[in-house]
């Protein structure tokens, strides 16, 4: 879809972008796109203390401008002797840019926020396609974590508001679901298992809830950590489940619930005991014990608040901490028997 007619000095000049975002938004190989700066000096990427590359919204307008020249018949060579005695001639090119890939504002990139919102839109339209490059360009951009829980959990959150306010159909909703959680098992598939801790982190949900997406977010974290992480889900009644959990040398078990009616189910569970009758590590998440408070008192498992993030940390840092009082109590042992 084609957008405006800019001109280039319109562009920022301001550095942001790496190899990896430019090749998503151009569509060009990073192996082209070296060629091209090596044999033509175009476009003209700033270094990071590093090395790395780093390109402004004027190298990616550069880009698409020699693109379409060259879709136009000319050979790249030609395009870039064209692009540079225009330049040296004072003559400011004119690019035209996709509709898709309108540039940002002069201060950087654009925002996990406003690609989340693209994002959403282009579930809107069932655009799997466009959905696609607008995470790929968010996950060259930030952290996993931002492109996780800003960009893709954000965009299903936008659409389950707007098909509560009957804005979408239900079908739009379900794919934006489905979306997510696709692309979130293929990353848990995908990431090798966890060497860092043998007993699993057990992540547990309700079946009347559509939170599994941050379930399978903050799975995926674990697991991109270095932790092992067993996923149960939100097919079963974490009743049905809890008995079998004793035995079991999970070294967390969390349980997540946005309803206080699941919630309040948790009452009745005790604290699961690991093969050598040790207590489990029992958890909480969701917005259930935020929405009422006076469930944190009845429910025996710590809280851990809504913040996936802070949901994430607060789990590594027990883990860390356990690992390092088992590779302790041999030294301990060793100066006793001293």
């Amino acid at each position: 879809m084609v957008g405006p007619t800019l001109l280039l000095s319109s562009f920022s000049d301001e550095p942001v972008y790496n190899v990896k975002a430019v090749c998503q938004r151009t569509g060009i190989t990073a192996a082209t796109l070296r060629a091209w700066e090596r044999r033509y000096g175009l476009p003209t990427p700033n270094r990071t203390p590093n090395g790395y590359r780093l390109y402004s919204e004027r190298d990616v307008a550069i880009l698409f401008w020699l693109i379409q020249q060259t879709e136009n018949g000319m050979s790249i060579g030609q395009a870039v002797n064209q692009l540079t005695n225009m330049l040296v001639s004072g003559i400011d090119p004119t690019v035209r840019v996709p509709e898709t890939q309108m540039p940002a504002a002069p201060s950087g990139p654009r925002s996990p926020e406003s690609i989340s919102r693209d994002l959403a839109n282009a579930m809107t339209t069932l655009d799997e396609r466009y959905a696609d490059q607008l995470y790929n360009e968010a996950a060259a951009l930030y952290t996993l974590e931002t492109t996780l829980i800003h960009v893709l959990r954000g965009a299903v959150h936008l659409i389950a508001a707007q098909r509560a306010r009957g804005e979408v159909p239900i079908t739009v909703e379900r794919f934006a679901v489905n979306y997510a959680r696709q692309r979130l098992l293929h990353m848990i598939q995908t990431t090798p298992s966890a060497l860092r801790a043998k007993n699993p982190v057990v992540t547990i949900g309700f079946p009347s809830e559509q939170n599994e997406i941050d379930l399978l977010i903050i799975g995926l974290l674990l697991r991109r950590a270095g932790w092992s992480v067993v996923h149960l889900g939100n097919d079963l009644e974490p009743s049905m489940v809890h008995a079998a959990l004793n035995g079991m040398n999970a070294s967390v078990i969390l349980y997540y619930t946005d309803l206080p009616a699941n919630a309040l189910k948790l009452a009745d569970f005790n604290i699961p005991m690991d093969s050598q009758g040790k207590p489990i590590w029992c958890v909480c998440g969701g917005r259930a014990l935020q929405d009422v408070p006076t469930l944190q008192e009845q429910i025996p498992f710590e809280y851990l608040g809504t913040e996936l993030r802070s949901i994430f940390s607060a789990i590594v840092n027990y883990l860390e901490a356990r690992v390092s009082a088992v590779k302790v109590r041999p030294s301990a042992q060793r100066k006793a028997a001293q």
